[in-house]
């Protein structure tokens, strides 16, 4: 590592912040440049396995035997065996001078993954999420999965401009509950890992509220997130029956517990929109979410109207006002007009999709809760 000079903070950007943008950040598995004002830096993304340094360590339940120490042991020990891995992260100046260059090993991030899970892996390229002025950080996140399954964890890397760890958390321990979540490193400050906002003050806001799930947390504007919720707990399941197919074996954990919900709680708000200090600004419901792997929440913006449409497709709308957070209603279907041509002059029209229905709405800008829309059974063009 070689000492750079500090780059200047650029001046302070309008919000430009859309939560109709599900990825947020660069591209994955890809060496990056990114600007600091002016000054053009780059990353340089390595992933390393090293075959000639096994690891092993007994399992919590959710990898299985095909990744066994000793397959003829492995019901007594659950013992499972992988490799040594690494990624480097190196950063180069706007000269091409390295400014450092950062190796973190699997065991760096038994704190914010499963141990298991981190020995079987194979190693991959961290992703850039970006660069916070406030505070000279740079973001990164890391998937760490078992190979061949759809089992995968997410953890942040937060990293000084010297290249040192400022702090490693976990972004979400399973895809399969997800929330609609991409980690951001705020303006002011504050980041958002998708479980907690980590404050400039070094204090944690936890976004997960037990009894209930985190199926969303996406930012509205540069200061403000919206976070869903639905109420209840997993319960545990009766113990699969004996034997497993070899799909099942990569991971041991396919008879996972079933959620229940809580419906005491039914009618309470369950959608909240907050400030990056985790206040509360507005409260409302919303059903409207999605779950395949992971859950998400069909949503628009529109700039002409500076309103988010978020979509649940058995009831209508709920708009929000980007520049009011507590200005909020829902739009039935019942209250809109079914499309009729021709279009209205001035109208904006706006598209969504869901896995049943494909949505064409049409709104004039001058009366953005008055909508006109059509409604088609989805097609895969």
């Amino acid at each position: 590592m070689v000492s750079a000079p500090v780059p200047a903070v650029p001046v302070t950007q309008p919000d430009t912040t859309d939560a109709s943008r599900t990825v947020v950040g660069y591209r994955e598995g890809h060496d990056t440049t990114f600007y600091i004002g002016r000054q053009q830096y780059r990353l340089l993304l390595r992933a390393e396995t090293d075959s000639t340094q096994p690891l092993v360590t007994t399992t919590e339940g959710i990898v299985g035997p095909a990744f066994a120490d000793d397959t003829s042991t492995f019901a007594q020990t659950k013992r499972v065996r992988g490799y040594a891995g690494r990624q480097i992260i190196t950063l180069l100046d706007p000269n091409g001078r390295q400014v450092f260059r950062r190796v973190l090993h699997k065991p760096d991030f038994y704190s914010v993954a499963n141990r298991d899970i981190i020995t079987v892996s194979e190693p991959a390229r961290p992703v850039f999420v970006g660069y916070q002025a406030a505070t000279q950080t740079l973001g990164f996140t890391l998937d760490i999965g078992i190979p061949y399954s759809d089992v995968w964890q997410r953890c942040l890397i937060l990293l000084g401009f010297d290249g040192r760890v400022k702090q490693l958390a976990t972004s979400y321990w399973s895809n399969w509950d997800a929330p609609d979540c991409a980690p951001r490193l705020l303006p002011d400050g504050e980041v958002l890992t998708c479980q907690e906002l980590l404050l400039p003050n070094k204090q944690r806001v936890s976004l997960l509220k037990p009894p209930a799930q985190l199926l969303a947390a996406f930012m509205l504007t540069d200061t403000t997130l919206c976070t869903v919720y639905r109420y209840g707990q997993y319960r545990n399941q009766p113990a699969a029956a004996a034997g497993m197919s070899d799909e099942e074996e990569l991971s041991a954990d396919f008879q996972g517990p079933e959620w229940v919900a809580d419906k005491r709680r039914q009618s309470s708000p369950n959608a909240f929109v907050i400030n990056a200090r985790g206040q509360v600004r507005h409260s409302f419901q919303y059903h409207g979410y999605r779950e395949q792997i992971g859950f998400w929440v069909p949503r628009r913006y529109l700039w002409q109207t500076h309103t988010y449409y978020l979509l649940d497709e058995e009831r209508g709308l709920t708009a929000l006002d980007k520049h009011n957070a507590k200005s909020i209603a829902t739009i039935s279907f019942k209250e809109m007009q079914p499309f009729q041509p021709p279009r209205l002059p001035g109208e904006v029209r706006f598209q969504m999709k869901t896995e049943g229905h494909d949505f064409t709405f049409y709104v004039d800008p001058t009366q953005p809760r008055r909508l006109r829309y059509q409604r088609r059974p989805h097609r895969d063009d």
